[in-house]
């Protein structure tokens, strides 16, 4: 099943009540497949990534396997954003410069320690 969190810019970008009529060009899919649960997401511009702003599961999670659609207020004009993320043991990952401007999709796996991403456009 798929779930809908709307995101909008922070600081430029809280969580929005946008619909999907008016999404914005950095709208994506996201997919997990760490191997884990996702306990928590948080988006920043790249320019002002340590603002995270709040939790954008807000309390839920994301299995394994399982993907949400991230939409953006159709306002927003930024591009370059990092996001963040704790498991649900509290580990914490970064992935950086991310253009959301030009995917459709980021599909997120477990690399060691870190976490490593893929671009669908």
């Amino acid at each position: 099943m798929k779930s809908s969190y709307l995101l909008a810019p922070l600081l430029a970008a809280m969580l929005s009540s946008v619909s999907l009529a008016h999404a914005g060009d950095q709208d994506f899919t996201l997919t997990n497949l760490t191997g884990m649960a996702l306990g928590s997401m948080y988006v920043s511009p790249e320019s002002d990534s340590k603002s995270w702003g709040s939790d954008l599961f807000k309390g839920r999670v994301l299995p394994n396997g399982k993907e949400v659609e991230i939409v953006f207020s159709k306002s927003n004009e930024e591009c370059k954003y990092a996001i963040a993320f704790k498991d649900s043991e509290g580990s914490e990952y970064e992935i950086h410069n991310v253009d959301l401007c030009t995917v459709i999709g980021v599909k997120l796996t477990k690399d060691g320690s870190s976490i490593a991403y893929e671009i669908e456009k």
